[in-house]
């Protein structure tokens, strides 16, 4: 420490001026959140856009598979050879 003497006065300006500078970091600290929130909003809303989309774009497949009907799967089904030997 200095060898000055330290005043009332001289505490609340150094007190001021702690307060000014820590409103201005958080002054630029919220405008950086801001920005990322509202990215992460517009991320969310595209994501949101994009799956609406796949979605419209499958509703026609659907309908064609619901008026075919349901089909049966041809399986053909061999025994195996068994062979009788005594």
């Amino acid at each position: 420490m200095s060898g000055e003497r330290q005043t009332v006065a001289g505490a609340y300006l150094q007190i001021a001026a702690h307060e000014q500078l820590c409103a201005e970091r958080y002054r630029g600290i919220n405008e950086k959140l801001s920005w990322v929130l509202g990215g992460m909003a517009a991320m969310v809303l595209a994501l949101l856009a994009w799956s609406l989309v796949q979605l419209y774009r499958l509703e026609p497949l659907r309908w064609r598979g619901e008026a075919e009907g349901p089909r049966a799967a041809a399986v053909e089904v061999s025994a195996p050879a068994v062979s009788r030997t005594r």
